[in-house]
Order: structure tokens, then C-alpha cells, then sequence
């Protein structure tokens, strides 16, 4: 089974699709039951690389998140390279899907783990990505000053090359908008002279071809409606694909509109029009596309788990009842009976940190926690609580960072299945996991209730 995982590694490494699945499926089920934390991820990614290549999207997304739940970050041979490159993954996902805020997440993570594996190019690689998302949201200041420090860290490595690739492009384009011409058409000057992309002729390389269109612009911007014709006619003749054709297109109307040729300006505009519309139509296929991949995921999903749910729906609603019940009843009776215990989970319930991640929980659509967020959080309990953590790890067998981030919400009234909805799995999963922690902290045979009346007693 690992010489089939290797394989499947391999080919994928090589750029070929992955279309046995079932394969796939079986590496992962092998795994589960003999492989340790980094073969069952290693499992995990590549059978979600299968779906994505099978365009089940929404699939291979779920699997990936399934995959980074397998890391064990608190081992030393954690592979922290891997983890890197299934955010990424996502990241990837979520940018065809057009939710830039999620892929801001996912880009975020994949730069940290990044960083935790040594690979200080991958690192800066993901953190410069970042500012494509915020072009998305129509954040100018935010894309220059990615892509600045972007490619101030690619000149510290040596990677001059990189770091003008990175001036080019959005930051241009971005300084253009905020009229802050002299400075665009010096990073112009530097991604044409150093980013390895151009030839002798000064034509740009195959697939770049958009750059064109920028040229063009940063000659409108200074009123060189001549040299600006020249780019947007190079666009269309050498960017045969509808995104070149469209700028083609509607740099030539813009060119028209500064030389006040009206005849000119009617063409190229219904060329545009034209262009768009075909655009538009390939766009709405391909939404349909995913919305009905989307579909047939779920509605598959649904069938292989109604019997399943309805099970759990009744035992899950009593468990939740049950313990909101109890959580208010020894809330109020400790603050009745020990003013300083009362005062702490006070301070714990209605901190600024705990307030937000209750936010997030709630939020529609959904909102996940940053590094920074978990940050905050083991500081406020750990600062409340100075001993939490020494009594949280026992040294016989350590948490993991799931687990220990589950014990954090809980000891500061995070609802089960808020604590769901943050960590990104179902409310079951979370139960689960408390009702083992009663067992490896504690050493009790209960269940999850007994989790949080034991967690709640560390002060």
C-alpha cells in the first residue's frame, strides 16, 4: 500500500490526473487503520487531488480539509511541507469559486506552514498570492503593499527574477488606479529588465500576454495614445484566449476615446461588448458546471447519511440541552457561592477574543479563526489560568492541537457546537473527542458532559 501511495505521489508530482478514485479510497481506508499521522494526511491529499481532478470540487475541498485534520503539529516529523501545499490546495478552490476571504485563510495558512517547514520561497510564494484576493475586494493599498514587501523578500534570497514578476501585473495596475503613475512605470521598467520573461525583441512569453494591455494603460496614463495602440494591438494579435481579446479590445476603445475618433471608438466598444458576452456565457456554464457537481456531492452524501443522522438528531438535541442546561446552572450557582471562580469565567466568557470567535460561529455565511485568533485565545486562558496548560498535557500522552484547542473553547463556554463550526467538522466529531479527553486527562469513564464539569474545574 505505500508503494501505491508513492505511485499516485509520483504521478501527481508529474503533472498527470488521477482519475481511480477507488484507488485512492483504498489507500485511504489502509491507512486509517495501520499508517501513522503523516502517511493517513499523505493518504488523505492525494485522494482529494483524485476528486479534484474528477472536478468534484466540493469533494476533493472536504477531503483536504479531512487531510490537514490528520497533521499531528505537536510531533516533531510533522510534515509540515504537506500541510503547506494542501492550503494551498484550497486556496486554489476557493479563488476558481471567486470567495477571496477564504482563500485568504487558506493562503495565510499555507505561508505559515510554509515557514514552519524551512521553505522560505514557498513562504514568500503564498504570502505574495495573498494580494490577489485582496485585487478581488477592490483593496489597492493592500495589494501594493503585499506585493512590495513580497518582492523585498524574494531580493533577500537572491531571487531577483521573482521579485520583479511580483511588480508586475496587479501592483501596477493598482498604482495606475491610485494615480501614482511614476512609480508604475518604474516597477514597469523592472519587471521588463529583470523578470526573465522577455525576449531580445522585447516580446513577452507565451501566456503572459495581459501585460500588454498594462503597457498600454501606463502609455494612456501619461498620454502616449500612440504607443498605447502599438501594446493593445500586440494583445490582440499575440493573446489568443477571450480574456486578451476582451482587453485588446477595450484598451483600443480607450486609445480611441483620448484621439476623439468616434467611429473607432463604436467598433472596438461592440467588439467588447461582443467579447463579454461570450465570456459571460462560458462563466455561467461553468457555474453550472460546479453548482451541479456541487449537487449530485450532496445529494449522494445526503442518501448515504439520513439513516445515520436521524439517528443522532434526537441523542444530539438532548445532548446540546442538557449541557446548556448545566452550563447555566453551574454558572449561576458558582457565582452565587465562590465570587472569585465567577469572576474568572466572567472574564474568560466576555473576553474580546472569546466574544469574537462566538461571532464566527454564528456568522453567515460561515467565518473561521485566524493563527492569530488561536494566539489570542491560549493567551487569555493561559494567562487567567497560569497552570491550564501543565494540567492539559499530561506527560504520558501530550494533546494535540485539536484536541488542546477543543479544551481551550471549552474552558471558555464555547457551545459544542459552536466549537464545531470553528474547528470545521460535526458536532459528533467534537463530542467524541471531549468524551476521550475525560479518559487521557483526567482519567474518567464518562461522557462529553463530563468533559466540560472537569475542564471547568481547573482555575
Amino acid at each position: 500500500m505505500r508503494q501505491q501511495l508513492e505511485e499516485l505521489e509520483q504521478q501527481n508530482s508529474n503533472g498527470e490526473q488521477l482519475l481511480n478514485d477507488s484507488l485512492a479510497e483504498s489507500i485511504v481506508l489502509y491507512f486509517d487503520r495501520h499508517g501513522d499521522a503523516n502517511e493517513q494526511m499523505r493518504a488523505r491529499y492525494i485522494l482529494g487531488c483524485a476528486y479534484y481532478d474528477l472536478n468534484e470540487l466540493p469533494r476533493a475541498l472536504v477531503t483536504y480539509y479531512e487531510a490537514a485534520n490528520c497533521a499531528d503539529t505537536t510531533q516533531a516529523d510533522c510534515n509540515y511541507k504537506l500541510l503547506s501545499l494542501i492550503h494551498g490546495q484550497c486556496a486554489s478552490i476557493y479563488h476558481t469559486q471567486v470567495q477571496p476571504r477564504s482563500e485568504l485563510i487558506e493562503l495565510r495558512l499555507s505561508e505559515y506552514y510554509a515557514w514552519k517547514d524551512k521553505d522560505t520561497l514557498q513562504a514568500i510564494k503564498r504570502y505574495s498570492q495573498q494580494s490577489g484576493a485582496y485585487d478581488f475586494l477592490k483593496m489597492p493599498d493592500s495589494v501594493i503593499y503585499i506585493k512590495e514587501r513580497a518582492a523585498q523578500q524574494f531580493r533577500e534570497i537572491g531571487r531577483n527574477d521573482r521579485a520583479a514578476r511580483t511588480l508586475g501585473g496587479s501592483t501596477i495596475t493598482s498604482l495606475l488606479k491610485k494615480g501614482e503613475i511614476p512609480k508604475a512605470l518604474k516597477y514597469s521598467r523592472i519587471y521588463e529588465q529583470e523578470s526573465g520573461l522577455f525576449d531580445d525583441a522585447k516580446n513577452i512569453a507565451k501566456g503572459f500576454e495581459i501585460y500588454y494591455y498594462i503597457k498600454g494603460e501606463c502609455y494612456l496614463a501619461i498620454h502616449q495614445p500612440d504607443s498605447a495602440e502599438h501594446c493593445f494591438r500586440k494583445e490582440l494579435r499575440d493573446g489568443q484566449d477571450i480574456r486578451n481579446q476582451i482587453a485588446g479590445c477595450k484598451g483600443l476603445q480607450e486609445v480611441y476615446e483620448q484621439k476623439r475618433n468616434s467611429d473607432s471608438i463604436a467598433k472596438y466598444a461592440t467588439l467588447a461588448y461582443e467579447l463579454n458576452d461570450s465570456a459571460y456565457s462560458l462563466s455561467e456554464m461553468e457555474n453550472i458546471q460546479k453548482f451541479q457537481a456541487s449537487y449530485n456531492y450532496n445529494y449522494h452524501r445526503f442518501h448515504a447519511k439520513q439513516k445515520e443522522s436521524e439517528a443522532k438528531i434526537a441523542w444530539l438535541t438532548a445532548v446540546i440541552v442538557i449541557l446548556i442546561s448545566g452550563i447555566l446552572f453551574w454558572y449561576f450557582f458558582r457565582r452565587y457561592r465562590l465570587f472569585k471562580g465567577a469572576a474568572l469565567d466572567y472574564r474568560l466568557k466576555n473576553a474580546t477574543i472569546t466574544r469574537r470567535l462566538r461571532s464566527m460561529a454564528k456568522s453567515n455565511p460561515p467565518q473561521y479563526p485566524t493563527i492569530n485568533d488561536w494566539k489570542q485565545l491560549r493567551s487569555l486562558v493561559e494567562y487567567e489560568i497560569p497552570s491550564f496548560r501543565d494540567v492539559m498535557n499530561p506527560d504520558a500522552s501530550p494533546l494535540t492541537e485539536m484536541e488542546y484547542d477543543i479544551c481551550l473553547l471549552s474552558r471558555v463556554h464555547i457551545l459544542p457546537n459552536e466549537i464545531a463550526k470553528l474547528k470545521q467538522c460535526v458536532p459528533s466529531y467534537v463530542s467524541n473527542i471531549r468524551k476521550n479527553l475525560l479518559k487521557k486527562v483526567f482519567g474518567i469513564e464518562g461522557n462529553a458532559d463530563q468533559f466540560d464539569d472537569e475542564i471547568d474545574k481547573i482555575r
